[in-house]
């Protein structure tokens, strides 16, 4: 809602909700954790780290310590090329030769294996979805990843009922821009100003969706975005 059109947003009637999925719908990053830490214990390279050297190495992979996914989504890398990049980063801590070509082939699938198994949603939203489905209110998904790429994890993680998905390729530009929003908006045949946006990220999410003219809602479960709310 962009303060600016004199709206008090508490008086403006929510007729649609769209989500951000990773780390907003589902836990990606434990999911992340966790298929990196099931690969690293068979891997020989890597047979000289103890369980907690493991675990952080592994979340530096999750977060994404190498700053790759912002090089796939601005064109630089594919999506196996990001998670590459991450997992040389990755090596390159634990003191260790990266896998590549075949072997690195060998990992990236064994690896897109290990975290769908753990692709879970975050404990609330179910009953969440639930609560929107009993009033009525359609939602849907809004997504800087590949739509098709983001419905699979949404099924796989349990969750169902999105009247949309929208994902960077098929809007045309990923968020921040106003494209995916307003495309998310359509879908659900909800005005930007009626539509709510849930999202975790303050630039992508928040700020966008706000500069989008939706109503933003920045879900900052650590608590590590107060100085971006004022």
């Amino acid at each position: 809602m962009n303060a600016s059109d004199g709206t008090n947003p508490a008086t403006v009637p929510i007729r649609g909700v769209l989500f951000d999925i990773d780390e907003t719908l589902v836990d990606l990053r434990s999911a992340a954790i966790q298929g990196f830490s099931s690969l690293s214990a068979s891997a020989s390279a890597l047979a000289h780290l103890n369980p907690e050297q493991v675990t952080e190495i592994a979340a530096d992979f999750a977060d994404d310590g190498a700053q790759a996914y912002d090089r796939y989504m601005a064109g630089e890398l594919t999506f196996l090329g990001q998670r590459e990049v991450r997992l040389q980063r990755a090596y390159r801590l634990a003191g260790a030769t990266t896998p590549s070509g075949q072997a690195y082939a060998r990992w990236a699938h064994e690896y897109e294996t290990k975290v769908r198994e753990s692709w879970k949603p975050f404990g609330h939203v179910p009953a969440f979805l639930d609560q929107l489905e009993s009033l009525g209110i359609p939602y849907g998904a809004v997504s800087n990843n590949v739509e098709s790429y983001q419905r699979d994890r949404l099924q796989t993680a349990g969750l169902a009922g999105f009247q949309c998905v929208i994902g960077s390729d098929t809007a045309g530009a990923p968020k921040p821009h106003s494209a995916p929003f307003l495309a998310g908006c359509a879908a659900l045949k909800s005005l930007p100003a009626h539509t709510l946006y849930i999202g975790d990220n303050p630039i992508n999410d928040y700020q966008g969706a706000g500069d989008a003219g939706l109503q933003p809602v920045l879900l900052d479960r650590a608590s590590v975005h107060k100085n971006f709310l004022g």
